[in-house]
C-alpha cells in the first residue's frame, strides 16, 4: 500500500497536470502524415489535448510522430528524468527515485539520443579554440588480446579515441574511432566544426596538422611533457582538459553502458555542457526540439 502510494505520488495522471495546457501550446505545423497544412481543429481528447482533422482523414494531437506519441506517464516526469540526466545521476538512481523498471530509463534515454541526434551538426568553433584528444576504455568483453592472450595495453584498439574542441562558449566532442587519432580522423571529425582563421590551441602531436593547413588556422602548441604537473591555472589547455575530466565523470555515471552509443552520449554531453547554463532552459530547449523536428521511438520497436 505505501508502495502504491509512493508510485502516485510520482506518476501523476496526465489529466491532473498542467500537461495539456503545454502540449496545447505547440501548434503542428504541417499534418505528421501527409505533410499537408489543411487541417482543422476537433476538439479534445479524455486528457485535455488538442485533437485535429486532416483533409488527408487522419486525425493527429500535437504529439503525434513525437516521442511523446503513445506515452503513458505525463510529460513532467520526462522533464524530471532530463533534469537528473543533466545533473550526472545514473539511469539506475534515476529509475530508483521515479519508481520506474530500469527499461523505462533505458528507453527515455534513447529518446533523448534521438532528439539531440544531429544536434551538433551546425556548432562552429571560433576565435581562440582549444583541441585535444581523451580516451574511453572499450567494455570488458570486448577488449582485444595479442596472440599471448594478453590485453592490449597503450593507445591500442582497446581505447577509444575521443576529440573534444571548445571556444569556452561552445563545445563539440566527437568519437574519432579506437587507438591514436590520425590526421585524417582529426580533420574529419572537426572539419566543418572549426571556422577558417581560427586559432588553434593543441599540443605537439601531428595530429592536428591536416586540420591546421586545410582550415587556415593559426597554430600555438604545446608539449604534453612540458605541462606535465602544472597547476590547472598554469596550463594553457586547461580549458579542454576540464572538459575532459567533466565527460568522463559523466560517462562514468553511465558505466557499463554500450559503447556502439557512444555518439549518442556524446551528443547528450554536449547538449549539457552547452548554453543555456539553466536547467529548466535546457528543458525547454529540447522539448521544442521534440515538437519542431518530430521522432518517434516505439517501446517495442526498442525492446521487442
Amino acid at each position: 500500500m505505501h508502495y502504491q502510494t509512493r508510485y502516485e505520488e510520482r506518476h501523476p495522471r496526465i489529466s491532473e497536470t498542467e500537461e495539456a495546457r503545454m502540449i496545447n501550446s505547440y501548434v503542428p505545423r504541417k499534418c505528421p502524415f501527409c505533410s499537408s497544412e489543411n487541417y482543422v481543429k476537433i476538439g479534445y481528447d479524455s486528457n485535455g489535448i488538442q485533437r485535429y482533422k486532416c483533409a488527408c482523414g487522419k486525425k493527429f494531437k500535437p504529439t503525434t510522430g513525437t516521442i511523446f506519441d503513445s506515452r503513458k506517464i505525463s510529460v513532467s516526469e520526462w522533464i524530471e528524468y532530463c533534469l537528473n540526466i543533466f545533473r550526472y545521476i545514473s539511469l539506475n538512481a534515476d529509475s530508483w527515485n521515479n519508481r520506474n523498471t530500469i527499461s523505462t530509463s533505458k528507453y527515455w534515454l534513447e529518446k533523448l539520443f534521438l532528439t539531440l541526434d544531429g544536434y551538433q551538426n551546425d556548432m562552429v568553433l571560433s576565435g581562440n579554440v582549444w583541441l585535444d584528444e581523451t580516451y574511453y576504455a572499450v567494455i570488458m568483453r570486448d577488449r582485444k588480446q595479442d596472440a599471448n592472450g594478453n590485453q592490449l595495453r597503450g593507445l591500442s584498439r582497446n581505447q577509444i579515441c575521443i576529440g573534444v574542441a571548445t571556444d569556452k562558449t561552445h563545445t563539440v566532442c566527437f568519437m574519432e574511432g579506437f587507438g591514436k587519432p590520425s590526421q585524417k580522423s582529426s580533420f574529419d571529425a572537426f572539419k566543418d566544426h572549426i571556422a577558417p582563421g581560427s586559432t588553434l590551441i593543441h599540443d605537439k602531436e601531428t595530429t592536428h596538422r591536416a586540420l591546421v593547413k586545410k582550415l587556415s588556422l593559426n597554430s600555438i602548441t604545446y608539449s604534453a611533457k612540458d605541462l606535465k604537473g602544472l597547476a590547472d591555472s598554469e596550463n594553457p589547455l586547461n580549458p579542454v582538459n576540464r572538459i575532459h575530466f567533466l565527460l568522463k565523470l559523466f560517462l562514468n555515471s553511465h558505466s557499463g553502458f554500450n559503447r556502439g552509443e557512444l555518439q549518442g552520449y556524446l551528443n547528450l554531453y554536449a547538449f549539457t555542457i552547452n548554453p543555456p547554463v539553466e536547467p529548466l532552459e535546457k528543458v525547454e530547449k529540447i522539448i521544442n526540439l521534440v515538437f519542431e523536428n518530430p521522432k518517434s521511438l516505439r517501446y517495442r520497436d526498442q525492446f521487442g
